[in-house]
């Protein structure tokens, strides 16, 4: 356990600021994960953005690009549309780091994740028994709206995925 030492009553404020907005913001990302497991849920994760966030994601390889879109519309019409293609997804999240820019204002975020998922049709999927393996980081800028952290602007970058083929 460390020390903290702090001798005036600003300063414990402003840690106890700091470290609320820190789980705020990792429970925010965890809820974005669970509504995107909840077969990409669009109001869940549509209410997790600010209205004029942008969601965009490429890859290495562009194997795992789904465009940019940007307002929160344009972000639910998206996940409307992939929930019909990905019919199953696990995203393991970790290793975040959260950086808060002005307390309780503004922060940034940094996360590695590893999301499984099994596809029904589209461009990404090639057989009915497969699934898809993608490693990326999630580059993210937080605002506090109303008293409260969303999503402003939020960067998938797949830099490894893989087929899998499902047995059993």
């Amino acid at each position: 356990m460390s020390n903290l030492s702090i001798t005036n009553s600003d300063s414990a404020d402003d840690a106890l600021r700091v470290m609320a907005d820190v789980q705020e913001i990792e429970r925010l990302f965890r809820t974005y994960a669970d509504a995107c497991d909840d077969k990409y849920n669009p109001d869940k994760l549509a209410a997790l953005f600010t209205h004029d966030a942008t969601w965009s994601s490429s890859s290495e390889s562009g194997t795992s690009d789904f465009g940019v879109h940007r307002g929160v519309d344009a972000i639910r019409k998206f996940f409307e549309g992939i929930s019909k293609d990905i019919v199953f997804a696990h995203h393991i999240v970790m290793s975040p780091q959260v950086d808060i820019l002005v307390p309780g204002e503004r922060a940034k975020g940094r996360w590695n994740t590893i999301v499984l998922m099994r596809l029904s049709h589209g461009p990404l999927a090639e057989g009915t028994d497969e699934a898809k393996m993608i490693s990326s980081v999630y580059t993210h800028d937080y605002r506090r709206e109303n008293g409260v952290w969303l999503i402003s602007n939020l960067n998938v970058h797949a830099r490894f995925d893989t087929r899998l083929r499902l047995i059993g």
